[in-house]
């Protein structure tokens, strides 16, 4: 209740100041600081807005939008007033609405785990917006694919629904991270490998839940995935014709399917 009047009063203030600032541009009156204003204005009311955040936490949307009034009006005043570069405003931007996200997160992060895929997604957009400029586009696009696997790493290790370890994220994390290695690849390596690349980045990460099974982690049938996507994975490079690849499959899927059959005798035994 007490954050429905400061959001009240905070949209009054903004309306009058909106209405000023509109009143000194159409009679004329310094144009050249209209900009300006509204970049002030933004920023004021943006503030307003995670002050009656903090004022009150039961409702995490002021977080959000006084995170993206304030990264709208900075980045307004930054290539207004100081002149910077398109792309440290938009990394003012995105870097303010990813602070705005951890916030949300930060006041329940037992509730609230899912503001850290947005968050980190601005996060990244926030460090890729000033590598745009100086990096090729495939450098920037497998950069933007491992920062979001390393996102869902990190949620691997987070705190959801009261428990750790949450083993789904390390399959979204795996494949992102295969997918920087075919852009990767197909730029500045091997076709053959960048076609492949995916399915075995993706078998090695149902491997790495394979490994990880327990009591509480029924990840048993992992190795059926984890095989068949390294088969295949294997089979691409084999048949892409490229020698010295194909010279290799052969002997390593022997190996892999040996390894496997040496594993599930183990398993039976009871020596796990």
């Amino acid at each position: 209740m007490k954050q429905m009047r400061w959001i009240e009063s905070i949209g009054a203030l903004f309306l009058i100041g909106a209405g000023l600032i509109l009143l000194f541009g159409n009679l004329g009156l310094a144009p050249q600081l209209v900009p300006l204003l509204w970049s002030l204005l933004l920023v004021g009311g943006g503030l307003l807005f995670l002050l009656a955040f903090l004022v009150e936490r039961s409702q995490w949307w002021p977080s959000i939008v006084g995170s993206a009034m304030v990264g709208a009006g900075a980045s307004g005043l930054a290539s207004q007033a100081l002149h910077l570069p398109g792309g440290l405003a938009a990394t003012v931007f995105f870097a303010s609405l990813a602070a705005g996200f951890g916030g949300v997160y930060l006041v329940r992060p037992r509730d609230n785990w899912w503001a850290l895929i947005p968050g980190g997604v601005m996060a990244i957009l926030a460090v890729l917006s000033k590598l745009i400029a100086a990096a090729g586009g495939e450098v920037v696009g497998a950069a933007f694919f491992v920062g979001l696997g390393l996102m869902f790493v990190g949620l691997y290790f987070a705190e959801i629904d009261g428990q750790r370890y949450n083993w789904w994220a390390l399959i979204p994390a795996g494949a992102l991270l295969s997918l920087a290695g075919v852009v990767l690849l197909s730029v500045y390596g091997s076709g053959a490998l960048a076609g492949a690349a995916l399915f075995l980045g993706l078998g090695l990460t149902f491997g790495v839940l394979y490994l990880l099974r327990g009591p509480g982690r029924p990840l048993g049938w992992a190795w059926i995935p984890a095989l068949a996507l390294l088969a295949f994975g294997l089979f691409i490079v084999a048949v892409a014709g490229e020698p010295a690849y194909a010279r290799l499959f052969w002997p390593l899927a022997f190996i892999v399917t040996g390894l496997v059959l040496v594993a599930r005798h183990w398993r039976r035994s009871g020596w796990e």
